[in-house]
């Protein structure tokens, strides 16, 4: 099972101890601006996985998301 370790300044994806992948971001204002989005394994939708949690937190916390990385762009771009 994937586990989500949200902190101040990253989300985490981790399996049996190890990481998965990770979004960095930043939060200033209302605004959670996504820097990095990495995926350490392909094919396994961690990316997606990551972009899926941090939209949901971002919800929650009424915060505004400003894509800078290429990958959170794609992903918000879908929606």
């Amino acid at each position: 099972m994937i586990e989500m370790i949200i902190s101040e300044n990253e989300i985490i994806a981790m399996e049996n101890g190890k990481s998965l992948g990770k979004i960095e971001f930043t939060l200033s204002d209302n605004n959670m601006t996504i820097l990095h989005t990495y995926a350490y394994e392909s094919g396994r939708g961690i990316g997606t996985l990551l972009m899926r949690n941090a939209v949901e937190w971002a919800k929650k916390y009424d915060y505004t998301i400003i894509p800078i990385c290429s990958f959170a762009q794609k992903y918000l771009s879908k929606d």
